[in-house]
Order: C-alpha cells, then structure tokens, then sequence
C-alpha cells in the first residue's frame, strides 16, 4: 500500500522519525549511564576471571568488563529508545511529509466498515 498525501495526493512521501530518532538517542545515553552499578559488577567478574592469570589478568579482566557492560547498556538502551520512539511517531507525531508540497501528515488507520447500509 503505497501513501499518498492527502493535500496534493503525490506519493512521493518520506518518513521524518524525529521519535525514534530521539528516543535511540535518549536511550543510549540513558543505557550507557544506568549500566555504572553493571560496570562495577562486570568489572568484579572481569577481574575474577583474570585472576587465574595474575595481577595483569584483574586488571585487564577488570576493565574489559567494564567496557563490555557499558556497551550491552548503551545497546540496550538504544533499542528500546528506538521502539519507543517509534510509537511515538505512529500515534503522536505528524511523521510524513510529502516532497511535492512539504505537507506533514500522520497516517490515519482506515475507517472501520459499518455492519449496516447506512438506508437502514
């Protein structure tokens, strides 16, 4: 199904997704800062499982899961922020514009069909 606009009726639409955008965004950010008590357990973990090696081992181990927690975070966090945001353009925002004559316009979901004629 192709969308049209319904000013000029161009189908030459394109999508704007400041929602998801934003909310990637957002979310990644706010990922990457909730993983500090994750970081600090990574990091316990890295460095129990570089303990077998040495000293060198913690260390490395400590901040190799440091920098691995904050990466699943800051993912995690962008993924949800993006599904959210998302939402927000489909039921919120105006989040089409026609190239032809810059109309924004947010997809309407097609009128329910009446059980009855309208005669009767």
């Amino acid at each position: 199904m192709t969308i049209q606009c319904p000013q000029c009726h161009s189908d030459r639409i394109d999508t704007r997704n400041y929602g998801k955008k934003a909310g990637s965004t957002l979310g990644t950010l706010a990922g990457a800062a909730s993983v500090a008590a994750g970081v600090l357990r990574g990091g316990e973990i890295g460095a129990m499982t570089g303990a077998v090696v040495g000293p060198v081992g913690t260390t490395v181990g400590t901040i190799t899961g440091a920098i691995i927690g904050g990466l699943i975070g800051g993912a995690t966090g962008g993924a949800l922020g993006a599904k959210l945001g998302e939402v927000v353009d489909q039921n919120v925002f105006d989040n089409y514009q026609c190239l032809a004559c810059h109309y924004t316009f947010s997809k309407k979901p097609p009128e329910p069909e009446t059980m009855y004629p309208s005669g009767m």
